[in-house]
């Protein structure tokens, strides 16, 4: 059984990019998802990596104030931006100053730490779900090593849409989907995700073309021998 619950905000309870939720599904859904936290005593909280000038106003915009507080509402504020390097704050502000809705990928797994930390929850027992299969995926796994489920009816690597991979836990934005979760998480296999994450990763490094040039070159090299 989970004890804290962190869901997206941007592309799972509030537009982003060519999704928008569906306002009386969205309503269904915290309509019974908050009251069964609050039975179960489950931590559940909205996470955000935009400002918190913008991700106040996407939260009231969707109406969704009514159901999270302050301390359930976890956006970018001026004092995690001060707590960075000085390159690093440079670069964040640089960033809001082109484009007020810019997203800081990172914010949210400092942010689960810091929630767990003072509440005194094993990772074990926290779950966040989130629709970007490279940062609330791989980002998770590799940093704040919670449990991790992804929105299906959104599914994005780093803001485009893609399928599915096969072994990880994924979730429907119904109050089924997400309790089964928190009850009782699914074993999930994240090789599939790892190799995905290391393809990427090569392409930016070296090019489909270089990385295949290297390939052929290897295969002459051991005919030739």
């Amino acid at each position: 059984m989970k004890k804290a619950c962190f869901i997206e905000l941007e592309g799972v309870l509030s537009s982003f990019g060519n999704y928008i939720p569906n306002p009386r599904r969205l309503k269904n859904f915290l309509d019974d998802l908050i009251p069964y936290c609050k039975k179960k005593k489950v931590e559940l909280s909205i996470i955000s990596g935009h400002h918190c000038i913008v991700a106040q106003k996407k939260l009231h915009d969707g109406e969704l104030h009514p159901y999270f507080d302050k301390e359930h509402f976890l956006c970018v504020d001026e004092e995690y931006i001060s707590s960075k390097a000085e390159v690093d704050q440079k670069l964040h502000r640089d960033g809001l100053e082109k484009d007020p809705h810019f997203i800081d990928s990172y914010f949210k797994q400092g942010a689960i730490q810091k929630v767990l930390s003072e509440k005194k929850i094993p990772l074990k027992n926290a779950l966040l779900l989130g629709d970007d299969l490279w940062v609330d995926g791989y980002y998770t796994m590799r940093f704040s090593k919670i449990d991790f489920a992804l929105f299906e009816e959104n599914l994005l690597d780093r803001g485009k849409s893609i399928q599915p991979i096969s072994g990880l836990a994924y979730f429907k934005l119904e109050f089924d989907s997400v309790k089964s979760l928190i009850e009782k998480f699914p074993k999930v296999d994240n090789s599939a995700l790892d190799k995905y994450v290391f393809e990427s990763m090569k392409k930016v490094l070296v090019g489909d073309n270089f990385a295949d040039a290297i390939k052929k070159g290897l295969m002459n090299r051991t005919g030739n021998n």
